[in-house]
């Protein structure tokens, strides 16, 4: 399972608000189109907290800024026929000259005026013949942005897209060696939350989902799991779940991924279940945690909730030990 199958529009919005950016439909339309491996490559990074360097964060906000309404808008004023899939690829590599460019463009007065209007005209305008002996100042980075630019994959996230909003409900599976995991956003008597399943494998590639064990994972739970996924803390351990109190689990960080306890005491077989998750699959399950979150606050924003949540789990971590 791949980070690149997982992700909705909705999600992509959810995790993108949670760096403190925003994209807009037409934004991730576009990103969708263009780029969307590289994308959610360096989404799942910011969100595994594993973009210790901060490039992949950079990365997305200087293509969230080109990409922008308002950074469209400034281009059709002068190329009426520009369209936002133009700017992907030179938004990709060299995004803070190309949104140098557009304000020298805008202002006469500006020193290099005449070869941002000549760059941007590379871009947006057609092709003058006559101008191939003398290339603009930027043209030649340009045809490395386009040399670079990846074949568009749409497929999945339009099939998302569609479903997103018809369906509240959204699931995500991760699959072990001996037992597999579904996380199902959801709620309980109106509250968001989400429910796990856990089911023990039975032969290759195949389950025990009718006899799975499940445990509701109320929003304050949510939360903490996010922590670990976060990568704040370094695990969360809750009990006492179910109608008998006989169920239990535990989510833990080893370095190179997570690790998932699922406990029932009435199960039949596997009491104890245990799924290794990568880094792949930890970014969608992450993302689910995350829409929950945000669900059960709508009127917070989402780094504000993050800031909370990093806070005070940080501070639990700091009491255990």
């Amino acid at each position: 399972m791949t980070t690149t199958n997982l992700a909705t529009a909705k999600e992509v919005a959810t995790a993108v608000a949670s760096l403190g950016f925003q994209a807009s439909s037409e934004t991730i339309g576009a990103i969708s189109r263009n780029c969307r491996e590289d994308f959610l490559a360096h989404l799942s990074r910011c969100i595994t907290d594993q973009d210790q360097d901060g490039r992949s964060k950079k990365f997305i906000g200087n293509l969230l800024r080109c990409l922008a309404p308002n950074t469209i808008n400034r281009i059709k004023s002068i190329f009426p026929d520009a369209t936002i899939d133009m700017i992907v690829p030179v938004a990709k590599a060299v995004p803070t000259r190309f949104l140098s460019a557009i304000d020298a463009t805008h202002d006469p007065k500006h020193a290099r005026h005449e070869d941002a209007k000549a760059y941007l005209a590379s871009i947006f305008a057609p092709p003058d013949p006559r101008s191939e002996k003398e290339s603009p100042q930027f043209s030649s980075e340009q045809q490395h942005d386009q040399q670079e630019d990846r074949p568009v994959d749409q497929a999945a996230m339009s099939s998302r897209q569609a479903s997103a909003g018809s369906k509240k409900y959204h699931s995500v599976h991760v699959y072990g060696s001996n037992a597999a995991l579904c996380f199902n956003a959801t709620d309980w008597n109106g509250a968001p939350g989400v429910m796990v399943d856990a089911a023990m494998q039975t032969g290759p590639k195949t389950y025990d989902w009718k006899n799975a064990v499940h445990v509701w994972l109320d929003i304050n739970e949510v939360g903490a799991v996010l922590a670990v996924f976060r990568r704040w803390r370094k695990g969360v351990e809750f009990s006492a779940h179910g109608a008998q109190n006989d169920k239990g689990f535990a989510i833990e960080f080893q370095g190179q991924h997570f690790f998932f306890f699922f406990s029932s005491k009435k199960a039949a077989a596997g009491a104890v279940r245990a799924v290794k998750i990568l880094p792949s699959d930890a970014m969608s399950v992450s993302i689910l945690f995350l829409t929950q979150l945000a669900e059960s606050y709508p009127m917070i924003p989402l780094n504000e909730l993050l800031a909370t949540v990093r806070a005070t789990h940080q501070i639990e971590d700091a009491a255990a030990a």
